[in-house]
């Protein structure tokens, strides 16, 4: 007779949410990006690469069964309308039927739903109020997690990337799922300890490429390599306006937590020690740095970080534009450019031009001096176009997007990519698919402090982030923070130790 084999709930809700941007996200946003429910779920689902197929290899090689239950991602922005964020934790809730012997979880870490700071913790909490203690539950997470309390009570076993750019999520899914098929198979017993430290930073040191970062990452190596199932250092990012905000590190361990808790504590430790070395900079005013990619041969990169679609930004920063324009006026060289600009609005205006016709646009919709400030534009509408695009970047890779309709849009020597809706600019998809020829650009604009490395390197000569103000901005002090905790490093200055081993830290 045949024994069925345990059944696995495979799952993914996946966003990262800006607290200072202004919209929501809605459900046709994750329809129209990786969504599938049910059958439809597969191993490559969410990408070739990405979390869900490793975990789901490492599944299938425990012969267990995956059991789709949906899969929701979607790009960076703002936070999630509660409808959506309900839909689909009944998508998953009601796919937790009795059979049900272990659920994996790729979640981001960072979400936010209209009127819930912790969704992924009323997520974790609902599931396991569902299947109850025996049940396992296996979680992966982006570094930029904010692993909040009631994530870590919910949850038995928790992995984490350890690059950034990201380029280990195989890795990291795969991990999640093999440690969650062990337990299923009664081969480990797995618990979780954290530590959190009262510590936010920009982005931009965490570059696993260099000291202190990479060493710390390199930490949670050692850690298992010593004999921990798991360890994740998470170095939030910081545009989440909540009251779990802050960095921490969580180690899993089978069945000892004195063990979890040492493990998670020195890397802590050693963490808040490197502090001051992740609010050191590099970006330079905008000027600079059109002044720097104009000057240099070949293809050269601005990262526009006060409007980082990565991390969450609309992309409607019209910072570098007018930068771009007012060398322009001056007479100075300002390309070939090439950049980005989500403005449905201004796409509408061109296409009532028709392609081809010259036009006088208005881009941008803020008030003066923000930096998404209307500008007037004169230019050419040189083409119109709607078409869906693939990113190359390693950590979507196969991941498709929707621009929706867009314009080409040809001011002198810049070259304006108009769309309608927010898209990642990691890598040149967007560009590719506008039809531009970027190795014939001195400049294109990024959007991102840090993963654009992954996406751009390969066809740059090199880049520079420039220090642009917005949703994303580095400056964090300029932000409107209402639920942070007080007091935080480096908006306060002080001392910090963790609390007594066995506990979690203060």
């Amino acid at each position: 007779m045949n024994v069925p084999t345990p059944r696995i709930l495979m799952a993914a809700f996946s966003i990262e949410a800006n607290s200072f941007v202004p919209s929501e996200t809605s459900l046709a946003d994750f329809e129209r990006q990786v969504w599938a429910v049910g059958d439809s779920v597969g191993r490559d689902t969410a990408g070739p690469s990405n979390e869900l197929a490793g975990a789901w290899d490492a599944v299938i090689e425990a012969n267990l069964t995956p059991v789709g239950a949906v899969i929701a991602v979607a790009s960076p922005g703002a936070k999630v309308a509660r409808e959506a964020f309900d839909h689909i934790q009944q998508e998953i809730l009601k796919r937790c039927t009795p059979d049900i012997a272990g659920v994996y979880l790729m979640l981001h870490g960072s979400a936010l739903v209209t009127g819930l700071d912790d969704p992924e913790g009323e997520l974790l909490r609902d599931l396991r109020r569902r299947l109850g203690r025996d049940v396992p539950i296996a979680v992966s997470l982006d570094l930029h997690a904010y692993m909040t309390e009631q994530m870590t009570e919910n949850c038995d076993i928790v992995t984490a990337y350890r690059t950034c750019p990201h380029v280990d999520l195989y890795r990291t899914g795969y991990q999640a799922g093999r440690l969650l098929a062990r337990t299923v198979l009664g081969e480990i017993s797995p618990v979780c300890r954290q530590v959190r430290i009262p510590m936010i930073t920009p982005p931009e040191q965490h570059n696993s490429h260099l000291e202190p970062f990479r060493g710390l990452q390199g930490m949670c190596d050692k850690a298992e390599a010593q004999g921990v199932l798991a360890a994740a250092l998470l170095c939030t990012q910081p545009w989440l306006d909540v009251p779990e905000l802050g960095w921490s590190v969580v180690v899993t361990t089978n069945a000892d937590p004195v063990l979890a808790q040492r493990a998670a504590t020195e890397i802590a430790v050693s963490a808040w020690n490197a502090r001051h070395s992740f609010i050191v900079s590099t970006a330079v005013p905008v000027t600079d740095a059109i002044e720097m990619a104009v000057s240099q041969s070949g293809v050269f990169v601005i990262a526009d970080i006060g409007d980082a679609t990565n991390g969450g930004s609309l992309g409607d920063s019209t910072r570098v534009l007018r930068a771009l324009l007012d060398r322009q006026q001056s007479g100075l060289p300002s390309g070939p450019s090439a950049i980005s600009i989500s403005d449905a609005s201004a796409v509408v205006a061109a296409m009532r031009a028709g392609e081809g016709s010259p036009a006088d646009l208005v881009v941008g919709s803020g008030p003066p001096e923000s930096f998404n400030a209307s500008t007037n534009v004169s230019g050419v509408v040189l083409r119109l176009w709607q078409r869906k695009i693939t990113y190359t970047h390693p950590a979507a890779s196969g991941v498709i997007d929707d621009p929706g309709a867009a314009v080409v849009f040809e001011v002198g020597d810049i070259t304006v990519v108009l769309h309608s809706m927010p898209v990642r600019v990691i890598d040149p998809a967007l560009y590719v698919a506008a039809g531009i020829d970027i190795f014939q650009q001195r400049l294109l604009q990024a959007k991102s402090h840090i993963s654009y490395r992954a996406g751009f390197d390969q066809v740059s000569s090199g880049s520079i982030l420039a220090d642009t103000d917005g949703p994303t901005a580095a400056n964090l002090a300029t932000l409107p923070f209402f639920k942070r905790p007080v007091p935080m490093f480096p908006f306060e200055d002080i001392e910090w130790t963790p609390s007594c081993p066995g506990s979690d830290s203060e």
